[in-house]
């Protein structure tokens, strides 16, 4: 038998490597899914059924989306969690609680959609530094889930203006049941375009956009703020 000349290995080698990505998602970024589903079924006992062991490529998921070429999972789209009962109630008495740090292994997420799901809070740091865009709208949150995870030299630091490590451009809030102080960070994001608060339960004496910048915020809709 003859051998293989080097670069015949090499392009073999190439095309073992590149059938093997083809074949789904990074592993440790599905079981963060699969905890997700876990945390979401918790909450009404029948969200994304289509989510599951069997099915190992989670690019292919519904509300998954991933880059064609690094097939890292780059957007979550879980607007009334893909389609369940849950809905939004706004005055629903239950606690609807997500732990916010299971979305941490998904490194490379530029676009969260967690709306419409009746969340009374999301608890722990969501810090993802690709993350873009953020959907937390119609839900019943009174506080915004830590976008920043803060290291000790950081915290003596407490006169910093802006958020290092925090890319995100959208944030939309509107329709949940926010305290007036529950915003204090948000004015320190500097990298911020488009802020929508608008029927949130907020008062006219709220300071939460006192210090930020008009050229960040190009595009604010405070609808309770007159």
């Amino acid at each position: 038998m003859k051998f293989l000349s080097l670069s015949t290995w090499t392009w073999v080698l190439l095309v073992l490597m590149g059938s093997g990505r083809s074949m789904g998602c990074l592993e440790e970024e599905r079981n963060a899914l699969l905890n997700i589903k876990v945390a979401f079924n918790n909450l009404n006992g029948s969200s994304i059924l289509s989510w599951h062991d069997g099915h190992d490529d989670c690019c292919s998921w519904e509300c998954v989306k991933c880059d064609n070429t690094t097939l890292r999972v780059t957007q979550l789209i879980m607007g009334n969690t893909c389609g369940s009962e849950l809905g939004w109630d706004r005055y629903e008495s239950r606690p609807q609680v997500i732990d916010a740090t299971l979305f941490l292994p998904l490194e490379e997420l530029q676009v969260l959609d967690l709306s419409f799901n009746s969340l009374t809070d999301l608890n722990g740091t969501l810090h993802l530094k690709k993350l873009k865009r953020l959907d937390l709208s119609y839900n019943n949150l009174q506080r915004v889930s830590s976008l920043y995870k803060q290291t000790s030299t950081e915290a003596q630091n407490l006169s910093s203006s802006q958020l290092e490590g925090v890319n995100l451009e959208v944030l939309d809030l509107q329709c949940n049941n926010l305290v007036n102080d529950s915003l204090a960070d948000i004015t320190r994001i500097t990298s911020l375009k488009a802020l929508n608060i608008s029927n949130c339960e907020l008062d006219a004496s709220s300071k939460l956009l006192e210090g930020t910048s008009v050229e960040m915020l190009l595009f604010i809709i405070i609808n309770n703020l007159s």
